[in-house]
Order: structure tokens, then C-alpha cells, then sequence
């Protein structure tokens, strides 16, 4: 706690550290800390410092910390185990090459003289005869950790077309006692590989996710904020009109900020992994009609049409994720569409499923578009300056629908407009 640790760092060199977020140079940056404990024990922890800029408020630096002492135990557990007798050397090498990390042991030379499995994986079977073999595999620019020396973790970007980042560290091995294994006689280092695509990858969406919702926050916020503090300075400042349409902006605004807090919601609940929600029996033709009927409100000069074929079956679904699907794609049809546009929702069976299909005369999309469209903050470059959006809405559709076991698809109409539609299982009868 605050109350218990001390970081091991003075003010100035955190300044230096923190200068790049504040003056707006980096976005996050990751580093590596020491706090005291008041009993005297150091802890090392890894600490994302993050800049983040709330409307009407200063930027505000967001640490979030993650105990790493267990990392740094299982490393120089390791560089022991290399450091011990030549009877623990078979202990050593069954340790090794059953890591999930990649271990390669290298001579002072460079030549390799140990390489578990998960290296030559990592590598793609490239691990040879050299430490400068392997540096060869990676992009130019980067520093890797020099042999002899401890050094890292450094991120490096294999060659090729897909984007393969590995980190490494370096771990020199001082000889000790003439019982030693040969190869860790002469100053060998064993260096750590290990591959962090994923992990750049989530952070990056983390990144931008941050970047994104607070670009969205901030106008509904700020409507809010502004409209509220007008009609608190009295009504008798206000005629009847002003008054009507700052509320109006209040309440489109508010209905945008819920509607994005939904969104937020779920993404959240999933997380980075796939789930499994509803298994409720769901009747479409009665929940839809009362999406179709808020949305009327909610778009006026827009007309939408609901059509429901007779003795439509029972689906498995969950009622308020349907709902929210829903809203998603009707709002989405409307806003693209534009004034006098007509949105139609037509819902029949198909076989084992039921069809729900969005059809609008919206300007469309490109084909080779489709599958792009549900992913995480894309916007159709061909539509985006039409409307303004988080890139959110269409993701957290898919996730949810194919959570409930169903299919989403997206297709342009023949000369104009779209069709978004997603099934769902019909419910057995047992």
C-alpha cells in the first residue's frame, strides 16, 4: 500500500520518465521500478504510466502497477540453476528445454551452445550456430542485449510481413567451482526469448480504446455539462423555446452517453476472450416492436418499417442483448441514411435459425468492405465524414450475437443502401 512502500527512485529521474507523457510526446510507456518495503525488502514492480485528458479537468498521469517479483524470482532462479555443479546439470537442461520461454545459451564467441524447443519455435527452427545468426533474424535499428552483460528486456521485430515481436533479455553465468559444466565455464549468457505480439497488440488496443472514449465522452459530457449549468441560472432568463432545445440537446446527448456506456459494458464483460451468454427462450415478435418504436422517437423524419412473419418460433437468445444488437443496427441505418431515409427490419424463419435483416437506402458500402466492418474502431472511409462514431457499436454487435450462438453479416443492396442482419438459433423442443 502507499503507506507501506517507498519507491526507489528520487523525484528528478521520475520527472525524466513521466516528461515524454506530459508534454504529449508519448501516449504510454512502460517501465520497470523498485519499492522498499518498510521492512526493508525490495519489490520490483512493472508500472504503465498512461496520460489521460478528461474534459474540463487537467491531464492527469493513470499508473497502473503489476508485482513482477515472481518473474524476477523464476529468472534468477534460473541463472542459478546455470550457475550450479556439474551434478545438476542434467536437472538444468531438462529445466530448460521444458520452459515455455525460450532459453539459448551462448559462449563468449557467440556460439550457441544450448537451445531449448520454444527458442527454435520462436524463431521459426532459425536458431544456428551464432548469437549474431539469431540478431540477423530481426529487423535493423534495435539494440539487442549484449552478450556478457546483463541486458533487456528489449522488444525486437522479426523480419517478414507479418508483424512478430520478440523480447529479449540477457543473463550473464560467473563461473563457480571446477565442477562446473564445461559450456558454463568461460563466461556464458543465457538470453530469454520471449514472443509478445499479443501482448503489444491488446496494449495497443487498450491504447487506442482509451484514446477513443474519451474523444467520445467529451462531446456528450460537455452538452450536458454546458446545457445543465444554462437552465440552472433560472427559467425567467429563458423563453419557453431556448429551454425546449436545451433540452433536447440534453436528452439526445444523455441517450448517446448511455448507449456508448452500454457498448463499454460489453466489451468489457467479454474481455479479449470469446463467451457464451443466452440460453433463454426469446420471442422476437414481441421485443422488437418496442426497439422500433424508440428509435421512431429518437430519429424523427426518418421512417421505419418493422415486418414479422406469422408464427414466428421461439429463439435462444438473451432478451436484453437482442434489444441492444438491435438498437445498434437501426440507429446505425438511420444516422448513414440521413433525413427522409426509410429503414425497414424484417424478421422470418430460416430452417434452424431465425433471420433478422436491417435494410436501409443509405449510401452504402464498398464489397470488399463486409467482413472489416466489425471490427474493433473501424469506420468505412467511404461513410465516415457522413456521421460521427466510436468504431464500437458494430464490434460489440458481432460479440454479442455470435456469444448467443448466432451469425451477423453485412451486405450492400443493389444499387443503393445496406443489409445488416444476424440469425439466431431457433429454441428445440423438448
Amino acid at each position: 500500500t502507499a503507506t507501506t512502500l517507498a519507491i526507489d527512485l528520487d523525484d528528478e529521474r521520475l520527472r525524466l520518465l513521466l516528461r515524454p507523457l506530459i508534454e504529449g510526446r508519448m501516449e504510454s510507456r512502460t517501465i520497470t521500478l523498485t519499492f522498499r518495503h518498510r521492512s526493508g525488502r525490495r519489490l520490483p514492480v512493472e508500472v504503465l504510466f498512461q496520460h489521460v485528458v478528461l474534459p474540463g479537468e487537467p491531464g492527469r498521469i493513470v499508473a497502473i502497477a503489476r508485482d513482477i517479483d515472481d518473474r524476477v524470482q523464476a529468472q534468477a532462479r534460473l541463472q542459478r540453476l546455470a550457475e550450479a555443479e556439474h551434478a545438476r546439470a542434467a536437472e538444468l537442461n531438462a529445466v530448460i528445454r521444458a520452459m515455455g520461454e525460450g532459453v539459448v545459451v551462448c559462449g563468449p564467441d557467440g556460439a550457441i551452445t544450448l537451445a531449448n524447443p520454444a527458442a527454435e519455435e520462436l524463431l521459426h527452427d532459425a536458431v544456428s550456430r551464432t548469437y549474431n545468426e539469431i540478431l540477423a533474424h530481426f529487423e535493423p535499428g534495435a539494440v539487442a542485449p549484449a552478450l556478457g552483460s546483463r541486458g533487456g528486456p528489449v522488444e525486437l521485430r522479426l523480419r517478414g510481413e507479418a508483424e512478430r515481436w520478440i523480447e529479449m533479455s540477457s543473463y550473464p553465468v560467473a563461473a563457480r567451482g571446477a565442477a562446473l559444466r564445461a559450456e558454463y565455464e568461460h563466461g556464458e549468457t543465457i538470453v530469454l526469448l520471449r514472443d509478445v505480439t499479443v501482448a503489444r497488440q491488446r496494449q495497443a488496443v487498450r491504447d487506442t480504446f482509451i484514446g477513443v472514449l474519451s474523444h467520445e465522452l467529451r462531446t456528450p459530457v460537455t452538452t450536458i455539462y454546458a446545457g445543465s449549468k444554462v437552465l440552472a441560472r433560472g427559467s425567467g432568463s429563458l423563453d419557453e423555446d431556448v429551454r425546449r432545445s436545451v433540452f433536447d440537446d440534453i436528452q439526445i446527448e444523455a441517450e448517446r452517453l448511455h448507449r456508448l456506456v452500454e457498448d463499454v459494458i460489453a466489451l468489457t464483460r467479454f474481455g479479449e476472450e470469446e463467451a457464451e451468454i443466452g440460453d433463454e427462450p426469446v420471442l422476437l415478435q414481441r421485443v422488437l416492436p418496442a426497439v422500433v418504436r424508440s428509435e421512431e422517437i429518437r430519429w424523427p423524419g426518418i421512417s421505419f418499417e418493422l415486418r414479422v412473419a406469422s408464427g414466428l418460433p421461439t429463439v435462444v437468445a438473451d432478451a436484453t442483448y437482442v434489444e441492444q444488437v438491435v438498437r445498434n443496427l437501426l440507429s446505425n441505418a438511420a444516422k448513414y441514411g440521413g433525413p427522409d431515409s426509410h429503414v425497414e427490419a424484417v424478421v422470418e424463419p430460416a430452417g434452424a435459425e431465425v433471420l433478422v435483416r436491417i435494410l436501409d437506402d443509405g449510401p452504402g458500402f464498398p464489397p470488399g468492405e463486409a467482413d472489416r466492418l466489425f471490427d474493433l474502431y473501424y469506420r468505412s472511409p467511404s461513410t465516415a465524414g457522413a456521421a460521427s462514431g466510436a468504431g464500437i457499436g458494430l464490434f460489440v454487435c458481432a460479440r454479442l450475437i455470435r456469444a448467443m450462438g448466432g451469425r451477423i453479416w453485412a451486405t450492400p443492396r443493389p444499387g443503393r443502401g445496406a443489409e445488416f442482419g444476424f440469425s439466431l438459433r431457433v429454441m428445440a423442443e423438448d
